[in-house]
């Protein structure tokens, strides 16, 4: 039973570096600080979870979810933070269609597995399927 608890403390805290990160991109991007932004993001993303946005984005995609699922082993709620950080961060980044890609790849894979249906992911979903069409 104590290990569990050691699991499960160690998932919520995971849980709640990621909201934080999103939550300083967003807060910066606001600001116009999108290359600070960037910079704390993926500093913190690197420190505390061995996690390269731009290593994500040169990954294949067949090799994307396998990472994030079973090497990093982020649970759905995890790993619809990266989306949302991969989805904000691609705005004017030369890698945009790259991150949108990704980000795309892991809505819909939240979106098949998680029994809770999200309006805000299926309008991520449907925006980022507009702008690769547009791109």
């Amino acid at each position: 039973m104590p290990q569990e608890d050691y699991i499960k403390k160690e998932i919520d805290k995971l849980g709640k570096l990621l909201a934080k990160a999103l939550a300083d991109l967003v807060r910066l991007k606001s600001k116009g600080q999108l290359s600070d932004a960037l910079n704390v993001t993926d500093q913190t993303l690197r420190t505390e979870l061995g996690i390269d946005l731009e290593a994500l984005c040169a990954l294949p995609q067949n090799e994307l979810l396998p990472f994030l699922a079973a090497e990093k082993k982020l649970s759905n709620v995890q790993m619809e933070l990266i989306a949302d950080l991969l989805f904000e961060s691609a705005e004017n980044d030369p890698a945009a269609v790259s991150k949108y890609t990704r980000a795309l790849r892991i809505y819909e894979a939240v979106t098949e597995t998680e029994p809770n249906y999200s309006i805000n992911r299926h309008f991520k979903i449907e925006l980022i399927r507009r702008l690769l069409r547009e791109a």
